[in-house]
């Protein structure tokens, strides 16, 4: 998929970041489709590449909207975008509810990607990957059906939109399959 003025920051993030922005914008068309509703994609395309480029840093959220801010800036891109577009990225962990619809399926669509398989593989590599963790105890824990579900009611409640309300429901089966499968691969 070719991302048009952001193409260059996102071949500048690593494979798992760039998977995870293409799961993004395949989201927020789903999302886009079930609610009947078109968002701007130039809008939405400079959150998903840009939210996670600091990740790494403490903080993530803030440096990431700093950075955003002067990528846009340099580019020359319209203030408010800037300014849409920066506040999206530094308040993407707390995800406040928002009436503008494009940056609602942003934060959704951040949310809903834990629910797709690769979603739940990105996570628990990404897990796996802390030398200062036990993630198999952890795995163990947290895929108990009991705490999938409660998650899972969790996280509906975060989300903004009926449509992705609804997205969810249709991934919940899916969700439960991957931690299945991946109990089996570490069992």
């Amino acid at each position: 998929m070719k991302l048009g003025e952001f193409q260059e920051e996102y071949e500048k993030l690593d494979l798992d970041l760039q998977v995870h922005t293409l799961m993004l914008i395949d989201i927020a068309n789903d999302i886009s489709k079930t609610a009947k509703k078109k968002f701007d994609k130039r809008k939405f395309i400079a959150c998903a590449v840009l939210h996670d480029t600091k990740n790494h840093e403490k903080e993530h959220a803030q440096v990431s909207a700093e950075y955003a801010k002067k990528f846009l800036t340099k580019k020359k891109f319209p203030k408010k975008l800037i300014e849409e577009v920066s506040e999206a990225i530094y308040c993407h962990t707390n995800k406040p509810k928002v009436n503008d619809f494009t940056i609602a399926c942003f934060y959704d669509a951040d949310i809903l990607c834990r629910f797709y398989a690769l979603g739940v593989l990105r996570a628990w590599n990404n897990i796996r990957s802390d030398k200062n963790r036990d993630w198999r105890k952890l795995f163990r824990k947290v895929s108990k059906i009991k705490n999938l579900n409660s998650y899972i009611k969790m996280m509906n409640k975060k989300l903004q939109l009926k449509a992705s309300k609804e997205l969810l429901k249709t991934k919940t089966d899916e969700y439960i399959f991957a931690h299945q499968l991946i109990g089996r691969l570490i069992a």
